[in-house]
């Protein structure tokens, strides 16, 4: 079973690299919201389509890295439960190895390709 105090490094450490990421798409978003202005005309304006494509990559991007943290706060409460660590499918303990890549993960790498114990 993974140890409390690792587990809890674990999620703190990608915690604080989502939101630094979060930090620079927020400000990549200010950026292009300073670009837009008042512009409205996509369709005739060379920069309009640039512009757009920006704006959704980095509104998409967003939206991931708030995900992300809502998984986290998962497994926070997970982590205060008890059942960090566990597969939420079959029961059955997750590896370390795989929390440390991904402190949010709620099924073991079975269960996630389809193949668990049932």
């Amino acid at each position: 079973m993974t140890d409390a105090t690792e587990a809890r490094r674990w999620i703190d450490d990608r915690r604080a690299a989502v939101r630094e990421r979060l930090a620079e798409i927020e400000a990549r978003l200010a950026v292009v919201r300073v670009a837009r202005g008042d512009w409205t005309d996509e369709e005739h304006d060379p920069e309009g389509f640039a512009l757009t494509f920006e704006w959704q990559h980095a509104e998409g991007s967003r939206a991931q890295h708030l995900a992300e943290l809502r998984e986290l706060d998962r497994a926070d409460d997970r982590l205060a439960s008890g059942g960090y660590g566990r597969c939420a499918r079959c029961g059955q303990p997750i590896p370390p190895a795989q929390l440390a890549l991904r402190p949010a993960r709620e099924t073991c790498v079975a269960c996630a390709d389809g193949h668990g114990r049932r």
